[in-house]
């Protein structure tokens, strides 16, 4: 008989194998047994401050990884704590493994402290329509099939799992467990391959969309590729922006919410759009106007729920995984058959700065790429600031800039900054979020302290929920519920968990508090106080009441 082993052991062997490295989480009984044994088989514990930011800490690192990123809760509210963080993955595509403890299967019934179970709060319900799969492992002889089941969807459609498991299978004992580790396939649709060229080379004015699929798939260098095949303008969408270089000359700014009156003109002037992993949300298309919808549309997405639903357009929808799809089309295109297109109008995408009587957050992040290593990632959390940086600040480096425009949950780049910075240790990191975010999730920068991960904490303090208190004053002229009494201090909030504060009132002072804290290598929180009365640019989208 072979050496009895616990699924514990069986679980913490296989996350190994696939090259886990770290976990995030928060510690409690009915995961222990789990939490414990993946500390035994080498894998790195990062005890967080919440829930949340531990799940976003999982998703910065798979984003940065290309793997699988984990992170755990106990049962109860430890679980309903990681579920805006799973529904986060689920809108990034990044492969997360949420585990969550449970009472014991043989206690069911029982009332119990952090009840997961169908009386109180249903963790494997909940989770499902959060994540790509979620399910409780009622017995040990039963972990093995779901696990494998669980991974190779993480891994394959690019999303997050939840596994909820009850203590005594956890620590149950079994002769042996078959763990199968997924490989990767090139995923390529064909079929429309001839009618994708053959309209892209009929049109007069066709336009790239690169959405927030190019940066989660590295396609980079393809969306290039193609651009330049065919000599097509790109615009970004706001979770597209960083998909090319900011000074590529067929690069026609960002568009939608953040987004540049050019990129939106683009937008509304465009017989084809060829739109690369985007869903075409409301933050992308809320300028374009409905007689101004393109002829034709060639969609390139993974995920099929929202082509060709959207515009009235018709629709030429390419599935699979979108580098894989533009390695095949590059290699595949007949060269003597391209049309190169012409392109009537420059790429002249910058807006003016504003003029302000104090520090304009636009004018700090439009020079900001200039003052940071090239090999950096900058996360951006969401809020007013997060759509200034989508209009002003400048990528170098394609894919270093992760901000999320869909699910836009305030206080995620805290945790994902911090994950991102385990997984590349020899990268900067930056995390840009707003003192709404930062009063959310901001003790985790404890976290970052403890474990000597040094993040740079760039928080913009206008004392208010600035995007919210803007958009409601000018659709309703009312501004209930945006406005702090007793604002932050987040330099001594930055310094009270451990961290360096510095508080900037100027440009000047902010440049110097940025190269110092690059050179000191510590966690560092650089509080911005920037003018209150700066109009970010999302004034696109109106409330109706």
């Amino acid at each position: 008989m072979e050496h009895l082993k616990t699924v514990a052991d069986y679980m913490a062997e296989a996350l190994r194998s696939l090259g886990v490295t770290h976990s995030f989480g928060i510690i409690g009984k009915s995961i222990c047994p789990i939490a414990l044994k993946m500390v035994d088989y080498g894998i790195e514990f990062i005890p967080g401050r919440h829930e949340s930011s531990c799940g976003f800490e999982a998703a910065g690192y798979a984003l940065k990884t290309g793997g699988l990123g984990v992170a755990f809760g106990t049962s109860g509210p430890g679980g309903t704590n990681l579920l805006t963080a799973a529904a986060h993955a689920k809108a990034n595509n990044l492969p997360v493994l949420f585990i969550t403890g449970h009472q014991s299967i043989k206690e069911l019934g029982i009332p119990q402290c952090q009840d997961s179970s169908s009386y109180l709060a249903d963790l494997a319900d909940m989770f499902r329509p959060a994540t790509l799969f979620s399910k409780l492992v009622e017995r040990g002889d039963h972990f093995s099939t779901i696990f494998n089941h669980a991974i190779s969807i993480a891994l394959s459609k690019r999303g997050p799992v939840h596994l909820c498991i009850p203590f005594d299978v956890q620590t149950e004992m079994l002769e042996e467990c078959r763990i199968v580790l997924p490989e990767r396939e090139p995923l390529v649709s064909i079929g429309n391959f001839e009618r994708v060229i053959a309209a892209i080379n009929a049109s007069s004015r066709p336009l790239i969309i690169a959405g927030k699929g190019v940066n989660r798939s590295g396609t980079h260098q393809e969306l290039v590729q193609l651009a330049e095949t065919f000599n097509i303008p790109i615009v970004t969408t706001p979770g597209g922006k960083g998909a090319i270089a900011w000074d590529h000359p067929l690069y026609h700014g960002p568009c939608g919410v953040g987004g540049c009156k050019h990129g939106d003109d683009m937008l509304n002037s465009s017989d084809l759009y060829i739109v690369l992993g985007s869903r075409l949300s409301d933050m992308t298309i809320c300028n374009l106007k409905a007689e101004n919808h393109p002829a034709t549309l060639i969609q390139f997405d993974s995920d099929p729920t929202f082509v060709g639903k959207i515009l009235n357009s018709q629709t030429i929808a390419v599935s699979g995984d979108l580098r894989d799809n533009l390695t095949y089309y590059l290699q595949n295109i007949d060269r003597d058959t391209v049309v190169r297109h012409e392109i009537t109008v420059e790429a002249n995408y910058h807006d003016e700065l504003p003029e302000l009587p104090k520090l304009s957050i636009a004018s700090v992040l439009s020079t900001l790429s200039d003052q940071i290593p090239y090999n950096s990632s900058v996360f951006v959390d969401d809020g007013s600031h997060g759509f200034h940086a989508v209009k002003w600040y400048n990528v170098k480096k394609p894919g270093s800039f992760i901000f999320d425009a869909y699910f836009a949950c305030m206080g995620n780049s805290i945790g994902m900054s911090i994950g991102a910075k385990v997984a590349a240790p020899d990268e900067t990191v930056f995390c840009i979020t707003g003192d709404g975010c930062f009063m959310m999730l901001g003790a985790e920068i404890n976290t970052a302290v403890c474990k000597d991960i040094p993040v740079i904490f760039i928080v913009v303090n206008n004392m208010q929920l600035d995007m919210a208190l803007k958009g409601m004053e000018k659709t309703t002229g009312r501004i209930d519920g945006t406005l702090f009494e007793v604002p932050m201090d987040a330099a001594k909030f930055g310094e009270s968990l451990g961290a360096v504060g510095y508080k900037c009132e100027t440009a000047g002072q902010f440049a110097a508090a940025l190269e110092a804290a690059i050179a000191s290598n510590k966690v560092a929180v650089i509080e911005l106080l920037t003018d209150r009365d700066e109009m970010p640019p999302t004034a696109h989208r109106v409330l109706n009441l």
